[in-house]
């Protein structure tokens, strides 16, 4: 833990805050735009494909929108008057039967969520500083990832009441935000001190592209190739698979959080590339069981790193006080667009065969660490060499003690 917290200054408190709000902004969209939905449209699949990729398409829009007016509010009111909102058009849908109203329900619910969600993105990055974005990112996706996950899958049980109210109660996590409500002056006033990034927009272009590519086969081909194996084994076997996935992405996070801090964003996000890449080749050619699970694993790794990426430290670290909101809505829009996009050519993409969408998939991501070759780095060289030279100091402090206490 000593390499978590060297050069981190954020409180316990304000920790703590930050993995409460990811958590529930987090679970709430995989209970609410799941399955929610899947009871409100009944049992057409390509209703729900096409409802689905619309309410993707809304948030998306959303954040564009909120991005030009969000940075001028109160971002602790934003984020608690849109879980009232979202709360309360929750709650709505248990007092209609109405499919038409229903839905009208649910875009609503999108919308405010999109709005609460990138107010948090704005306000983590006033309360983390640029060096200390990749562990603390890291931390929260330690956390949060396997029990996010886990609540997803639990939602699958429940009647529609009770998954509304399962909805309600993981979004109520967003009042852990009223906690930090004294602190905000204090929290603000930090970040005068850093200096102010105005990056170029080939560096913006160049960090987005790998995230583009990412996204889309994240949401399509690698989609149909986790179809084509859960097709094809067991189904315990594949509910082994997806536990060991959803672990290693926890894992990932933390690991590729520290690699990011210590040595770098680009090769923390080629490291996660690549992983992703050999992850994709197996999945087409495997023929063994530990091949399989060697396969999850790394993917889990691989997304881990990349949540944690481009969801905390990338966007932050292009963004200053005033592009702030609008840098962090580039990633969000990527990441739903392509969800979106995924689920509206779901059919067409299940008829590419497996061995095509492995290479192509391998290809493609391969390829995307091409634009991080010409980029530069984000992280100040001079912050790096501070933090190794932390670790090196307190190495030798520890040293020093076991030596006296021997003598």
């Amino acid at each position: 833990m000593s390499v978590l917290k060297i050069g981190i200054r954020l409180s316990k408190r304000c920790f703590l805050v930050s993995t409460v709000l990811f958590f529930s902004f987090f679970s709430w969209y995989f209970v609410f735009s799941f399955t929610v939905l899947q009871h409100i449209v009944g049992p057409s699949a390509e209703t729900y494909q096409i409802v689905s990729a619309s309410f993707n398409f809304v948030i998306a829009t959303t954040f564009l929108l909120s991005s030009f007016f969000i940075h001028r509010f109160n971002k602790i009111r934003i984020i608690y008057k849109c879980f009232i909102a979202t709360s309360m058009l929750s709650l709505l849908l248990l007092f209609t039967s109405s499919t038409v109203l229903r839905l009208f329900i649910f875009f609503g619910a999108g919308i405010f969520f999109s709005i609460g969600q990138l107010a948090f993105f704005t306000f983590f990055w006033s309360l983390a500083a640029s060096v200390e974005k990749g562990r603390v990112g890291g931390l929260i996706g330690f956390f949060t990832l396997p029990i996010t996950y886990s609540i997803s899958w639990m939602a699958e049980a429940f009647d529609f009441f009770g998954i509304v109210m399962l909805s309600v109660i993981v979004s109520s996590g967003t009042l852990a935000i009223k906690l930090l409500e004294s602190e905000k002056k204090t929290l603000l006033s930090t970040k005068k001190n850093e200096q102010e990034y105005h990056p170029e927009k080939k560096t913006i272009i160049l960090y987005s592209l790998p995230w583009i590519l990412f996204s889309l086969i994240n949401a399509s081909l690698a989609r149909n190739i986790s179809l084509y194996i859960s097709q094809s084994i067991p189904s315990y076997l594949y509910v082994i698979l997806l536990v060991l996935q959803i672990t290693a992405s926890g894992f990932g996070a933390l690991v590729g959080g520290i690699i990011a801090d210590l040595f770098g964003r680009r090769l923390s996000i080629g490291f996660a590339l690549t992983l992703y890449g050999i992850s994709s080749a197996i999945g087409g050619f495997f023929i063994t069981y530990e091949l399989l699970y060697f396969m999850y694993f790394v993917n889990g790794l691989s997304w881990g790193i990349l949540m944690v990426m481009y969801f905390f430290v990338v966007w932050g670290d292009l963004a200053n006080k005033e592009s702030c909101a609008k840098m962090y809505s580039i990633g969000l829009i990527i990441s739903y667009l392509a969800m979106g996009v995924g689920l509206l050519f779901s059919y067409q993409i299940a008829q590419i065969p497996l061995i095509v969408s492995s290479l192509l998939s391998c290809v493609l991501i391969f390829l995307s660490n091409i634009p991080l070759v010409l980029a530069s780095e984000l992280l100040y060289p001079d912050f790096r060499e501070k933090i190794k030279l932390k670790i090196y100091m307190n190495l030798l402090r520890k040293i020093g003690k076991q030596s006296q206490n021997q003598g």
